[in-house]
């Protein structure tokens, strides 16, 4: 069986089942069905605030289609949430209370009815888990759980738009670096997170032929996290050694299967490119120098275990980072590098004016345009009013002397 779980944070989880593990907690574990579908399986997927990552999963599913496909499509799934110690702490139960239909052969009037009886649930369902939410949290003070990143073999969100144009970048950058390097390992480069799915294998120039390569190198980026806390950063090495050295799965945001290598890939990056700043127009240097210090200048906030937080800064000299260099030098197309500095730009300018969120900051745009438009109206409006009288005025004096 394959059983995907989601999240409200637009995050997947696959299993593949097997089925044979029975769970030694149910007393209908020896029953010798074969319509009877049974597994447990550790869990690994954050799915509620008010459930740690930890624990395990066990399931009593029916075959809707058995035997040999003749069944009446009857659903009855039992699941089972047990914690860390193997207490139970959820059960959830999705059975059929009337026969199934087939939607190829109901007539029209009774797909209305259908459409007409179930409309609403989808509208409502996200409400919904918000007001239990709500009970649970302040009724029942249950303890809530910060969301972790995703393990390896989960699907990630998908990116927002600031997080493409970054990831966009950064593989322009990671083919180059590899292009340019003396690494002998071609790299498997992974991102299932943006809009378009990426899987492609970079292969170093100094690789003649494919069967002359070493083992291939992974670099998967499980969460679009990964390129907003790029965008971030100075030294693309510093980052990586951070998300490496970490000791705690739930901050990561990429997997590789060969760290030390990856390192010295980005290490040997920062002699590669110099940016060309003195160079640049006066509007486009002044437009990086700006980012340049923000980057510089954003709050370093690091959170503990605990949810608290302390300020950690950064007393080297910090330079343009290697995307920055990479924006500025290799990017040919002028509208796609005029896109990356305002991305980063607005990713540094939430750090210090909305929180570290850009669409707060957007949001904050938005309603400074209508603002603005109302002020514009408003005096245009007023404006047209004073032409009108005066105009008014001169009418009736000219009016008057003719009378």
């Amino acid at each position: 069986m394959i059983l995907e779980v989601n999240n409200t944070f637009d995050e997947r989880r696959l299993y593949f089942l097997k089925g044979g593990h029975d769970d030694p907690k149910d007393e209908h574990a020896a029953d010798p069905s074969p319509s009877k579908f049974k597994d447990t399986w550790a869990k690994d997927f954050h799915v509620s605030p008010f459930n740690s990552r930890k624990g395990s999963y066990a399931l009593n599913a029916y075959d809707p289609f058995s035997p040999n496909l003749s069944g009446t499509g009857m659903i009855d799934n039992t699941i089972t949430l047990r914690s860390s110690k193997s207490h139970p702490k959820l059960v959830a139960r999705v059975f059929s209370t009337e026969a199934s239909s087939d939607p190829a052969t109901i007539g029209y009037w009774a797909s209305l009815r259908f459409i007409a009886a179930w409309w609403w649930v989808g509208f409502v369902t996200f409400p919904r888990i918000v007001r239990e939410a709500g009970k649970l949290f302040f009724r029942r003070k249950l303890h809530v759980w910060y969301r972790p990143e995703v393990l390896k073999d989960t699907i990630g969100r998908q990116a927002t738009q600031d997080e493409v144009v970054v990831e966009s970048t950064f593989r322009n950058f990671l083919k180059y670096v590899i292009a340019t390097s003396k690494i002998e390992h071609p790299i498997r480069y992974i991102s299932s997170s943006t809009s378009s799915p990426t899987l492609e294998i970079l292969y170093p120039t100094t690789i003649e032929s494919q069967s002359e390569s070493k083992a291939i190198m992974e670099l998967k980026i499980t969460t679009p996290v990964f390129f907003s806390r790029l965008a971030r950063y100075s030294h693309i090495s510093e980052f990586l050694s951070n998300e490496i050295l970490t000791n705690d799965d739930k901050d990561r945001t990429f997997y590789t299967s060969h760290p030390g290598i990856l390192l010295q890939l980005f290490e040997i990056s920062k002699s590669l490119l110099r940016p060309p700043i003195d160079h640049a127009s006066l509007p486009n240097r002044l437009r990086w120098r700006f980012l340049h210090w923000l980057r510089s200048h954003r709050p370093h906030h690091v959170q503990n275990g605990e949810g608290l937080q302390h300020m950690k800064i950064d007393i080297r000299h910090l330079s343009f980072s290697e995307l920055d260099a990479f924006a500025m030098v290799h990017e040919k197309s002028r509208p796609r590098k005029t896109q990356y500095m305002r991305t980063v730009t607005k990713i540094l300018l939430s750090d210090i004016m909305a929180f570290g969120y850009p669409e707060i900051l957007d949001a904050m745009v938005y309603v400074l345009k209508v603002l603005a438009s109302y002020v514009f109206v408003r005096a245009l409006k007023d404006c047209w009013y004073g032409i009108l009288g005066e105009w008014t005025i001169v009418a009736a004096v000219g009016y008057e002397e003719e009378g």
